[in-house]
């Protein structure tokens, strides 16, 4: 985890790490059942430590309109985002929005009696531990109906507004949301989500934040691939996917001119076993690896296995990253295709 948070704090790629966290507060869905509620926000975190290393280049980073709103494709969906700057700093730009939406409420889940019946169909004492722990840290983000987060220069906040929230069925309502969005997959389900990820902008000397919400339809069946199927989204035709991988991530924008794709793989295979498979492969279909790219890698004495290939009006950034203890390899693709 400490590289994906290295990651934040740089400039680029922010776009891309915001869908992460969306996929973080989407996640938070799951968290009325014991199981570990990250489940599927864990993809986005590991194309996050992928794009860690070695670092893209500087014209292959996201160039965001200021004030305009902003369309994204997400494994066959779409979201939308906003940029704007604060003179703020960031923790009370996170108070106000606490402060904006905010009500605190005791007692979401249920009385103490009801969560014990829960507890006491889970067997292992070591695992009751944790599912208790799991109940609580639930119903203190229910409660308080938002969940922030901050790191070193960087935070965000999320909620979900129902329109119920002065209501006595408020928390009957909630639960019949989760419920609705277990079975629909929809994460208009829960009511309409508001979330802000904000960055410190050091060269300009104020703040700048995200808003993002997701489509109207925004199916969170999409955002993980469905036992040994891919996730939605598309492939690139000639750029072949590593032998044997799954399909985790698919995400593109269209911006100025400028075309955005970056798709994520996870298989079987050792980092050079599969770079060299990317060499081969991309050499077959006609792109140049960059010279100059392997030679600055070369003088600075870096062994990440990172590619930069080019092809036409494209240019494509090939990052790849080993997880620990599985044998897999997680292979992130960035491709910018410019007119012309």
């Amino acid at each position: 985890m400490g590289s994906f948070y290295f990651v934040l704090m740089k400039r680029s790629f922010r776009l891309f790490l915001i869908l992460m966290l969306v996929g973080l507060i989407f996640s938070f869905g799951h968290i009325m059942t014991p199981r570990e509620p990250d489940a599927f926000a864990r993809v986005y975190l590991d194309a996050a430590d992928s794009l860690s290393s070695a670092g893209v280049p500087e014209y292959m980073k996201f160039q965001v309109d200021e004030g305009a709103v902003q369309e994204v494709y997400l494994n066959d969906n779409r979201l939308l985002y906003t940029l704007n700057r604060t003179e703020k700093k960031i923790p009370q730009l996170l108070d106000f929005y606490e402060n904006l939406y905010s009500v605190h409420n005791d007692r979401v889940i249920g009385q103490p009696e009801a969560i014990e019946a829960l507890l006491k169909t889970v067997p292992d004492e070591k695992s009751k531990k944790e599912h208790r722990r799991r109940i609580a840290k639930t119903e203190e983000i229910l409660n308080d109906r938002f969940v922030r987060f901050e790191g070193q220069g960087w935070g965000g906040f999320s909620t979900v507004v129902t329109g119920k929230e002065g209501d006595p069925d408020y928390t009957e309502d909630l639960r019949k949301r989760f419920m609705d969005m277990k079975e629909t997959g929809l994460a208009s389900s829960l009511g309409d989500t508001k979330m802000v990820v904000a960055f410190e902008d050091p060269s300009q000397g104020n703040t700048q934040y995200f808003n993002v919400w997701p489509e109207e339809g925004f199916d969170l069946r999409k955002m993980k691939p469905q036992g040994d199927q891919d996730a939605p989204g598309f492939d690139i035709d000639d750029i072949k996917r590593p032998l044997g991988s799954k399909r985790m991530v698919t995400f593109a924008q269209d911006h100025g001119g400028i075309r955005y794709s970056i798709l994520v793989y996870k298989g079987r295979g050792s980092l050079s076993s599969v770079r060299d498979d990317f060499v081969s492969d991309l050499a077959d279909e006609g792109w140049a690896i960059s010279s100059s790219f392997e030679r600055a890698r070369a003088q600075a004495g870096d062994e990440d296995p990172s590619l930069l290939v080019a092809k036409d009006s494209r240019e494509a950034f090939v990052s790849l990253r080993a997880n620990r203890g599985d044998g897999t390899v997680t292979s992130t693709i960035v491709v910018y295709e410019h007119g012309g």
